[in-house]
């Protein structure tokens, strides 16, 4: 038997290119009980950036830090100079996370081409930070004391990283235009 949630992802999957704020924020609540039920029934803790992202969506700011968040975020800080010279923001599109996301949808025989497609995968990602906007991410390193997302009305993507510890009252704003 197939459970209904999974048809449900099924259809919508087929039906909404996740452009808009809202289409993403259905598909990852979606995800996020699809998640829920296979927690119960495995007793395993399978997709932790996908529960993690899809816990994000709904909160208004994160201050309990997973461990999967964790080691992102401390990528992250390890990688950002506060006065960077070559600039690198792959980061921003999350490759971790993408990686992830296509594996359970594959698991689930979902729709996933958004995932291996560039220019669809950049329309998601502009959707998700358009969304996860000014919900920041509060002390998830000893060097971040905040993450955030900036929204640019699907202009691009952006993040600003407030710094604490070493750091501490440093700030830097990352991103690209489209």
């Amino acid at each position: 038997m197939k459970l209904q949630i999974i048809e449900k992802l099924d259809i919508f999957l087929k039906n909404h290119p996740l452009k808009e704020e809202c289409e993403v924020v259905y598909f990852l609540v979606e995800l996020r009980k699809l998640l829920d039920r296979e927690r119960e029934q495995n007793q395993s803790e399978k997709y932790t950036l996908v529960r993690f992202h899809a816990d994000w969506i709904v909160h208004t700011r994160k201050d309990h830090i997973t461990v999967a968040m964790k080691e992102i975020m401390g990528k992250i800080d390890e990688s950002i100079d506060t006065y960077p010279k070559d600039e690198n923001i792959d980061f921003l599109l999350l490759p971790e996370f993408k990686k992830e996301l296509a594996s359970l949808l594959e698991e689930y025989s979902l729709p996933h081409n958004f995932c291996s497609n560039d220019e669809e995968w950049l329309n998601f990602m502009v959707a998700l930070t358009s969304a996860l906007a000014d919900q920041p991410i509060i002390n998830p390193t000893p060097n971040i004391a905040e993450f955030r997302y900036i929204d640019l009305k699907k202009e691009g993507i952006m993040a600003n990283i407030d710094f604490r510890g070493t750091k501490t009252g440093s700030s830097i704003t990352l991103g690209f235009g489209l």
